[in-house]
């Protein structure tokens, strides 16, 4: 792993780090996989907190899977990511390894899917309670960091003051392009055309990293 991007300090950012984890059309193939859409895993970011039914069939075994057909509505109407994918391709798999290894820690993989950047992103700055590293896979996404936050307290507030504040970082990222965000950083994502990203978030090391905690990182191959 090219170390030059994680700093203990404060947030880095990199150019063209991995110009190929993942793409639109590796999203489609995991979206039409209809197991994989279940309710704790697939994350609506709905402005309305809509509420959805469906009818399911007597040879689907998971009722609270979303139907592809909406699915494929709903990511034209909002932000939508993906949580426990770090096992979704090989190539994500193998990077959440390489993280694991160097910096013993368990990380997962989120997938953050805007496909109109006209939609408003219902994240305002905020703070994460663990180390990120993002990457940019399609398209092009503002964001903005600013200085570490001593008072965890204030994180619902933390949105009304950074308006005021000067970031510390401020960069437009591309596809390839990786950012690494330290716990307590406050940040904001501003999709400027259609966003395909993967972050991967470490384990809350204040609650310990035990080893049953870790992935299997074994790749099958036939």
């Amino acid at each position: 792993m090219n170390t030059e991007l994680y700093c203990d300090i404060s947030a880095n950012y990199v150019k063209n780090y991995h110009p190929n984890l993942f793409s639109w059309i590796e999203l489609a193939d995991l979206i039409n996989i209809r197991p994989l859409l279940t309710q704790e895993r697939v994350k609506l970011l709905d402005p309305e907190n809509r509420f959805f039914q469906w009818y399911t069939n007597g040879w689907i075994k998971d009722k609270n899977t979303y139907p592809p057909s909406l699915i494929k509505c709903l990511l034209e109407e909002m932000v939508i990511y993906f949580v426990d994918m770090s096992r979704a391709t090989k190539k994500i798999n193998k990077f959440a390894s390489s993280i694991e290894d160097q910096y013993k820690c368990h990380v997962d993989a989120h997938i953050y899917v805007c496909r109109d950047p006209k939609i408003e992103h219902p994240f305002a700055a905020h703070f994460d309670i663990s180390h990120n590293v993002i990457v940019q896979c399609e398209g092009k996404t503002n964001f903005k960091v600013w200085e570490k936050v001593e008072d965890h307290k204030v994180k619902k507030q933390i949105h009304l003051n950074m308006s005021k504040e000067k970031p510390i970082l401020d960069v437009i990222m591309e596809t390839g392009d990786a950012l690494w965000i330290p716990k307590y950083y406050p940040h904001q994502a501003i999709s400027l055309t259609p966003r395909l990203s993967v972050s991967f978030p470490f384990v809350n090391d204040e609650n310990g990293t035990h080893e049953q905690s870790f992935e299997d990182r074994n790749w099958i191959t036939l």
